[in-house]
């Protein structure tokens, strides 16, 4: 089979040449056609930059492809691999967009081509509504090719309408009469014209069961006689060799990918590497991928193996070893997620109950969820601080009432059973009943006192400890950019629950080792803003920063961020305000969190927001793509927030009312305050333009109500070019009202700040100018360099510049955006 390596096959070569004109190409065909040796080989002959992966099974998850996505960057680009691996599977058009945004910024030669082998297994896991939208953003000269057995999961159209797709098909790949001739010669196969034609047509060109079919020939075995591939593969590869290596093969089906030492380690077969050089060598259903260093086996060959191994008691023998290989490298999550399969429930949760080995995401591996969930109790309660690593996980992420429920009759149970063990030492039992309350914060998250009740008694149980559960790099702000709007849960309330948050919340940081450091100042940051206190707010904003940084607290300065720049807007800062939103940008991308990426998201679609400049609003947040996964990952429902804003200045005003009719749902979870006045002001908007003054009125009276009783000015002001002709007409009836004659005039000033605002405060270099309105005739990055006399490094730096400076994500945004504001 080696040999077929060296057949040359023009058409095939000519067909895969188109991989470099288009941004996507989709090699497909059933299994054996040989479509990933083509497209290697081709690829290896180019000499291009290639990062290859693959999908597994069907039961691989996102999670596992990502972190092989992220070994294939690491191996040519080190610091490319940590970014990837921090940013963490782009699931949503927020992260898709960011993961664009990163990939302007890495330094890849011309035609760098990502290949994802078997991209049919993920068909549960890819989101065909951000499919095409990455692939219409993709950056030059940067190219995907996907290796499939299907297409119909995919959503081609629009690519195909726009030129942007390429399709290699099964009829391409096929190997015809000539070919199958030529390959027999290459291979010493002594067939007849007769065995060849009926080769072909039994096999329809699929060169690996002809390849298994001609082996079979040659020893007698008729054409049609064995039906079923796996007699074949037993007959001509498996019992081809001897005990070692048939036992050898049996051992390595266990795991999707394997490096050498690791085989050695897991089969203990001192020659694995001399074994494997043999396999290789000698077929091709044993493969070496050189991108990331790990051999694979053939679909064909594995199912055959694993359907072979019927000692149950050995498979989990050898998942223990996989396991206790990745422990030895340290590699916690596959060691937990293959000791898991190995029925090792009790051995995984020793290991997650290790104070020093406890991550803010250690106990998401796969299979996790199961092993816990079919887990006693008992066994359970022996590892408390592993279970309560799963128990924190439902309350935070599952998005699940349900979930959490059985959370916190999970929290009940633990802590009534350490309550009344008997044969347990005291510091152990205030230990586990401290952590116990750590995660009952979660349980009771958004309930400032609760909250504060809580930490209070972990920290009396601790007596001057730290939790080993909640530490410096939890996302304290739990991904909302405003801290006060996540507690602010009733109407005038706000003042004192600000109050008690700054008097209170600095004692979460004594248990967690810094986490939540700054929480107090900038809590009355925010309420001296919302309530018209200006230097309060700058004042105590800059000291939450500062506090902040001390530990690290990226959540807090976030924050503190978003207080500012809502402050400079008002103050007629705007050049400050979008200096301060792009050193935002700067530093929190350097983190490569995904929660933090998406805060920054809110921040940065709000302000926009508030500035009028809809294009600059992230289109997550722009399009209303709201995933609902987790709180963490829309900000305690602030993104509906945004959403709204920018339905708003599209003048959508039907939709907005829509909208503003199925908010509050979302703010309800929470009770979030502010985003039910907000929800007001959008409705009152939405009607006048639609109704008239009086409906119009009508509505924002009802939010004037309510801003009223917290004496909330900022939030009516940001609103101001829609409000002020209403606000007028209001405070004409009510001319002796304190607070409505101080929104009016809140308001003018707002519309002031903004009108002496830049028209634009981009300003494009001559090079940079001559860069983008190429880009704009549809030139590559190569076709530029070459018009400019340049390189395509140079190209590619002019345009991360030119991206930056837009406040944009991609090639089409930029020239769409440099366009509205008639730079080109």
């Amino acid at each position: 089979m080696k040999k077929s390596k060296t057949l040359k096959r023009e058409r095939v070569n000519r067909a895969l040449m188109n991989i470099f004109e288009y941004p996507l190409t989709i090699v497909e065909a059933p299994m054996g056609y040989g479509k990933t040796t083509a497209v290697r080989e081709f690829l290896a002959a180019r000499d291009v930059r290639v990062l290859w992966t693959s999908f597994y099974s069907d039961s691989d998850t996102g999670e596992a492809f990502w972190d092989r996505v992220v070994m294939a960057a690491g191996s040519f680009d080190e610091m490319a691999g940590k970014r990837l691996k921090g940013f963490g599977v782009p699931s949503d058009a927020l992260h898709v967009r960011s993961f664009l945004s990163l990939m302007n910024d890495l330094d890849y030669p011309p035609d760098t081509t990502l290949v994802i082998d078997d991209i049919h297994y993920a068909r549960d896991i890819l989101r065909p509504e951000l499919f095409g939208w990455f692939i219409t953003e993709l950056p030059d000269d940067f190219h995907i090719v996907l290796i499939t057995r299907d297409i119909s999961f995919l959503d081609l159209a629009e690519l195909f309408a726009k030129g942007l797709c390429n399709i290699v098909s099964q009829q391409t790949l096929r190997f015809t009469g000539e070919e199958l001739r030529a390959y027999c010669i290459l291979m010493d196969f002594r067939q007849g014209e007769d065995a060849l034609e009926k080769v072909s047509k039994y096999t329809g060109g699929w060169i690996s069961l002809a390849y298994l079919i001609l082996l079979g020939l040659e020893q007698g075995i008729p054409i049609g006689q064995s039906s079923v591939i796996n007699e074949l593969v037993e007959k001509i590869l498996y019992n081809a060799y001897d005990e070692t290596i048939q036992t050898f093969l049996l051992r390595l089906s266990v795991m999707d990918t394997f490096t050498e030492e690791q085989a050695r380690y897991v089969t203990e077969e001192k020659r694995a590497g001399e074994i494997l050089k043999k396999l290789r060598q000698e077929n091709a259903f044993v493969f070496y991928d050189e991108a990331i260093g790990v051999y694979r086996i053939h679909h064909v060959l594995s199912d055959f193996l694993r359907a072979r191994q019927t000692d149950h008691a050995e498979v989990s023998l050898l998942y223990r070893q996989v396991g206790e290989w990745f422990l030895e490298k340290k590699a916690f999550k596959p060691a937990y997620a293959y000791l898991c399969r190995a029925g090792e429930t009790e051995r995984v949760l020793s290991l997650l109950d290790e104070e020093d080995a406890i991550t803010k995401d250690s106990s998401e591996f796969e299979g996790a969820p199961e092993m816990y969930a079919a887990a006693p109790r008992k066994l359970l309660f022996q590892y408390p601080f592993a279970y309560l690593q799963y128990i924190a996980s439902l309350l935070l992420f599952s998005g699940d009432p349900a979930a959490a429920r059985d959370a916190v009759s999970r929290l009940d149970e633990l802590e009534e059973h350490y309550r009344r063990i008997a044969d347990i030492h005291p510091n152990r039992r205030s230990r586990v009943l401290a952590e116990i309350s750590v995660v009952r914060i979660f349980a009771v998250f958004n309930d400032a006192r609760q909250m504060v009740d809580c930490t209070n008694k972990a920290l009396r149980l601790l007596e001057g400890g730290v939790s080993c559960l909640v530490r410096r790099d939890a996302e304290f702000t739990f991904g909302s950019p405003h801290f006060l709007y996540t507690y602010y849960r009733e109407p005038g309330s706000l003042k004192e629950t600000a109050e008690f948050m700054a008097a209170e919340f600095p004692v979460f940081p004594r248990i967690s080792s810094g986490c939540g450091t700054g929480c107090d100042y900038v809590t009355l940051a925010e309420h001296a803003l919302e309530t018209g206190d200006w230097q309060a707010a700058e004042l105590n904003a800059f000291k939450a920063i500062y506090k902040a940084q001390t530990m690290e607290q990226t959540g807090i300065i976030l924050c503190a961020g978003l207080t500012l720049v809502r402050f400079y807007i008002y103050q007629e800062k705007i050049i400050e305000a979008l200096e301060h939103l792009r050193q935002l940008r700067a530093d929190v991308s350097k983190e490569d969190n995904a929660v933090y990426n998406t805060t920054l998201d809110l921040i940065e679609g709000y302000a926009y927001g508030c500035m009028t400049r809809p294009d600059s609003i992230p289109e997550w947040l722009r399009t209303g793509e709201l995933s609902m996964a987790n709180f963490m990952y829309r900000g305690m429902a602030f993104n509906f927030i945004v959403y709204g804003k920018a339905v708003l200045l599209a003048k959508d005003y039907i939709r907005l009312e829509i909208l503003t009719e199925t908010f509050p749902q979302y703010f309800g979870i929470f009770h979030n305050q502010l985003g039910f006045l907000h929800n007001h002001i959008l409705a009152a908007a939405a009607k006048y333009r639609l109704y008239g003054m009086e409906k119009g009125c009508a509505a924002l009276a009802e939010a004037i109500g309510m801003g009223r009783a917290d004496h909330l000015i900022l939030p009516f002001a940001e609103y101001a070019p829609e409000m002020i002709d209403m606000l007028r007409h209001i405070a004409q009836n009510n001319s002796g009202d304190g607070y409505i004659i101080e929104l009016l005039e809140a308001c003018e000033h707002y519309i002031e700040s903004l009108s002496r605002a830049p028209e634009s405060t981009v300003t494009l270099t001559e090079r940079e100018l001559e860069v983008l309105t190429l880009a704009a005739e549809g030139l590559r990055r190569n076709e530029i360099a070459a018009r400019l006399y340049v390189s395509g490094t140079t190209v590619k730096t002019h345009l991360a510049n030119i991206y930056r400076k837009l406040e944009v994500g991609g090639r089409t945004a930029a020239v769409k955006k440099a366009g509205k504001l008639k730079i080109i």
